[in-house]
């Protein structure tokens, strides 16, 4: 069974680039949530090897799940890659969460691709 990245993201191009970036050079399964509530129901089916959050969505932002995400247990270990608009937000998490990488959009394909394989041990 390929690994698993659960992509939580509002901006539906962005969602398709990540796609086509991540599909075209790794064997990995794409789990796509469009909002940190959304992305809290996909946990409740299948627990990804990597999250990729966007900090600002709607109706739950990124934040907020990165905290629900810690607060249970067996999710508590899941490796999140912040990409946002907001880099501040996500540098303020990396700080005291062992986040492995912030992006701040747009960013270098190669370097977010890099450190996607780095984490996924690819």
């Amino acid at each position: 069974m390929p690994k698993a990245i659960l992509v939580v993201e509002d901006d539906e191009d962005f969602q398709a680039l990540y796609k086509e970036i991540l599909l075209s050079e790794l064997d990995v399964e794409i789990l796509q949530a469009f909002n940190g509530e959304e992305g809290l129901k996909v946990l409740e089916t299948r627990v990804p090897d990597l999250i990729i959050l966007d900090i600002l969505m709607p109706v739950m932002d990124g934040e907020e799940f990165f905290h629900i995400l810690r607060e249970v247990k067996k999710m508590r270990e899941i490796p999140v890659i912040i990409a946002s608009v907001n880099d501040r937000a996500g540098e303020s998490l990396m700080k005291i969460n062992h986040i492995p990488a912030v992006f701040k959009k747009p960013f270098p394909y190669h370097l977010f691709l890099q450190t996607v394989k780095k984490v996924l041990g690819f």
